[in-house]
């Protein structure tokens, strides 16, 4: 039951995530939408999984797997961000 409630909010983190990446214009509203909802999202889906496999062999390779993307998405978010940065992108829409 636990397992289930985990994965449902993950998916419902990932899905929020999603639209509010099709629905903000700018660069850095898209950024934020997809960083704080990816990590929510998919780290409540490892551990749903892991509530769900009952502590078993592959349970450690989830955790690194789930380590692995705490790690791995905010550096990425930022290199995006320093790169629109660097590339002088607005934080509105320009007209065209």
């Amino acid at each position: 039951m636990i397992a289930k409630i985990l994965i449902s909010l993950g998916l419902v983190f990932v899905a929020i995530g999603t639209l509010g990446i099709l629905r903000f214009q700018d660069v850095y509203s898209r950024l934020q939408a997809s960083g704080v909802s990816d990590n929510a999202g998919l780290g409540l889906v490892l551990l749903g999984l892991i509530v769900h496999g009952g502590f078993e062999r592959h349970d450690p390779v989830l955790v690194l797997l789930l380590l692995l993307l705490l790690l791995t998405n905010p550096i990425v978010t930022h290199s995006i961000a320093k790169s629109a940065f660097t590339q002088r992108h607005t934080s509105t829409k320009e007209e065209e």
